[in-house]
């Protein structure tokens, strides 16, 4: 009997009935696609490259790989898209996180070391600040402070906000960013941000409304991370809407893959 004979079987089925099915790779849960990770840090090493990431474990994906041990093997799709454009040297950089969108924060904040900057991070409690905290956050959210030891070693300080005060500002970091633009003396600013959507879209707005520059990296799921399954699409202006794609609309779709994931505020549509 060939394997394809053992797998093979009828099955008496009536409209409105659940199927029982008993082969392990239906019942089991499994993690068929990557899951998509921003770096928090990249180092060269005797032994390799050393990738940085920072997860929390919300679903299969994130458990599967919060269980694995020092050398268990993995597949990795990457670098992908595009990246974040450094400010002109007279501008300070602003680099906003909110929960899982804190990491990609460390990894720019390793290439502004030596510039100006200053890095708000928005969690919803104190423990689910991904970071070193070594000393209090102003919790007025309006003067930075070398609490936080990934931004302190680049030489960045930072205000930390959570939604329940347990830590810092209490509030939304976009709350504390707004604070703290009224009260910046110099308007020569870039303004970074990842993080929950309506988190990212608040910092848009409050760029656009002030004219600052602002580079959003967007957060998608993606199945092939090469443009194929247009999984990951966003919604962005066109310059000339007499030009593809969709000739006659003022906007179309981009893929966070390929085009991005980092976007300017300018032209994003939520």
């Amino acid at each position: 009997m060939s394997a394809g004979d053992e797998l093979a079987c009828e099955v008496d089925w009536e409209p409105g009935r659940r199927i029982e099915v008993f082969d392990h790779d239906l019942v089991t849960s499994f993690a068929f696609l990557r899951r998509p990770f921003s770096l928090a840090g990249r180092r060269d090493t005797s032994n390799g490259v050393l990738l940085e990431i920072i997860h929390r474990v919300v679903g299969i994906g994130t458990d599967w790989l919060a269980a694995l041990e020092p050398g268990d093997s993995v597949g990795i799709l990457g670098p992908l898209g595009n990246r974040f454009q450094l400010p002109p040297p007279d501008h300070t950089a602003v680099l906003v996180g909110g929960g899982v969108g804190i990491p990609p924060m460390l990894y720019l904040a390793g290439a502004l070391k030596g510039r100006p900057a200053v890095a708000f991070s928005g969690a919803t409690t104190k423990d689910l600040v991904a970071l070193t905290i070594n000393a209090p956050s102003d919790p007025q959210g309006t003067t930075p402070k070398p609490c936080i030891t990934e931004f302190a070693e680049q030489g960045i300080p930072s205000i930390v906000t959570t939604d329940d005060g347990s830590y810092g500002f209490r509030g939304f970091v976009t709350q504390a960013l707004e604070r703290w633009l009224d009260s910046f003396s110099s308007r020569s600013t870039t303004i970074y941000t990842c993080g929950p959507e309506s988190m990212m879209k608040r910092v848009a707005d409050i760029a656009l409304a002030r004219n600052i520059p602002c580079q959003i990296a967007v957060e998608r799921a993606m199945a092939c991370g090469m443009g194929t399954c247009q999984s990951c699409c966003i919604r962005v202006k066109k310059p000339d809407p007499a030009k593809p794609p969709l000739v006659g609309k003022d906007w179309c779709y981009r893929l966070a893959c390929t085009d991005g994931p980092v976007f300017s505020a300018k032209e994003l549509l939520w």
